[in-house]
């Protein structure tokens, strides 16, 4: 039975890191001989975005508000979230722009309170 391919055995190359690597770090006794640099690895290329990256420009807010209306928010985002398959953002945004439209009975929720 064949064991696969026949690779030969590694290079030295660990050998070469290894004496590269202390050699950055020896201690030089005469001023005169800097000890060697390695030049500093090449900037990554710039990622390429997909085209799905290019929606809607996002924000991120923080508000404080009771914990169970924070808790009754968390939820509902999931549960619709989980009965549409549609991203969470599109889910509050959803869920704000209801409100906004309901702004007169939230106005009058808050002044009855």
């Amino acid at each position: 039975m064949s064991r696969g391919k026949q690779l030969p055995p590694p290079s030295g190359g660990g050998q070469d890191l290894t004496a590269l690597l202390r050699a950055r770090h020896a201690r030089s006794d005469d001023g005169d001989s800097p000890t060697p640099q390695t030049p500093a690895p090449a900037a990554p290329a710039p990622v390429q975005r997909s085209s799905r990256a290019k929606g809607p420009a996002m924000d991120r807010r923080s508000w404080y508000m009771p914990k169970e209306s924070a808790d009754a928010l968390a939820a509902a985002v999931e549960e619709l979230h989980f009965a549409t398959r549609q991203p969470k953002h599109v889910v509050m945004a959803a869920l704000v722009s209801v409100a906004l439209e309901q702004l007169p009975a939230v106005e009058q929720r808050i002044r009855d309170r």
